[in-house]
């Protein structure tokens, strides 16, 4: 565990997935920022309304060292050599880092902040990217190998550009595995879409998890594992300085493995904020104190927490987005408050 990463701050903080709606990002970039400065978390933006090249994969094939992908009908087509498709992805995410630094530079002297870019983790982008026959990546062992490695290996980079954006505030990298559990349980359809693909072995899972976490933490950046749902299997979760949980209700074995990564040390990112407005932020505020206490957690462990919206913003307007954000940010420090009483 490189402990060093968390930020540590006494209370618990607000962040979000960053999924909005809309093709405007500075807009975004800045509503977030606004709702989600220090010292909460900001996400850096996904809006795929942009089109194919401001997709989360498109993003993340941009990372890749040594390893590209081309556009066709079916989806990401892994290559060698950039294409049209890659290069355009490339372009779409240094314009918006570059539009990250104007902001971040506007806010003058003495600025403090934390940005969280969402990349796919190596499991869900094999699924996602295909071999040149049509067929899913994660179908071949080599292809599952290299695309691990060339996710590896590209963190360095993207981290120094974001580095100079930031200029000296805090980063973290959220990888995101929501097609992990598919290709554990040989759910993975075959390019026919008539037979599923053979289950990949868990340990080799564990393993690319851990290379990227690693790699992450190695040029000194906090790395959460999300796969959509509840806290990830402990042998996959524990590489990481974060794990990611939508708890559906207060049923107690998702909130056991929560308790257990606080235990571990791990901050939780606990999807939990309402995206509509009829829960109030009181009510939301009280359930989640009454459960964590529950759990024998308590107001020293609170600083493990972080609280952001239970389903993606990417469904309401911009503007209902915002009034969410601000709500991310008032649950925290209402959870905050109450644990110093």
């Amino acid at each position: 565990m490189n402990q060093h990463h968390s930020s540590h701050h006494s209370g618990a903080l607000g962040v979000s997935a960053g999924y909005f709606s809309g093709t405007d990002f500075p807009e975004a970039f800045q509503a977030a920022r606004g709702e989600l400065g220090a010292p909460h978390l900001t996400p850096f933006p996904t809006l795929e309304e942009r089109g194919f090249a401001a997709t989360r994969t498109a993003r993340t094939i941009s990372v890749m060292a040594d390893l590209s992908a081309d556009g066709q009908p079916f989806g990401w087509r892994v290559r060698e050599t950039p294409s049209r498709e890659s290069v355009a992805a490339e372009s779409a995410l240094r314009s918006d880092i570059n539009v990250m630094a104007d902001a971040i530079g506007a806010a003058g002297r003495g600025h403090r902040g934390h940005t969280v870019l969402s990349l796919t983790g190596p499991i869900t982008l094999a699924t996602e990217l295909k071999l040149a026959n049509g067929e899913s990546s994660i179908s071949d062992h080599g292809a599952r190998r290299d695309i691990t490695a060339s996710l590896s290996e590209g963190i360095a980079d993207i981290v120094a550009s974001l580095r100079t954006a930031v200029d000296g505030e805090d980063l973290t990298i959220r990888w995101c595995e929501p097609r992990m559990r598919d290709a554990l349980e040989g759910k993975v359809p075959t390019s026919s879409g008539y037979r599923t693909l053979r289950a990949i072995p868990r340990a080799e899972a564990r393993d690319a998890l851990a290379a990227v976490a690693r790699c992450t933490q190695d040029v000194g950046v906090g790395a959460v594992l999300d796969i959509g749902g509840a806290v990830p299997d402990v042998d996959f979760g524990r590489s990481f300085d974060a794990v990611t949980s939508r708890p559906v209700g207060r049923g107690a074995g998702e909130w056991e493995a929560i308790a257990g990564a606080v235990d571990r040390g791990q901050d939780v990112w606990l999807g939990i904020a309402p995206i509509g407005l009829r829960e109030s932020t009181v009510e939301t505020v009280k359930s989640l104190w009454s459960t964590w206490r529950d759990l024998g957690l308590g107001s020293a462990e609170i600083g493990h927490m972080r609280i952001e919206e239970r389903e993606s913003l990417n469904s309401v307007s911009p503007a209902q987005a915002v009034t969410v954000l601000s709500r991310i940010a008032e649950v925290a420090e209402g959870i905050t408050d109450l644990s110093l009483e």
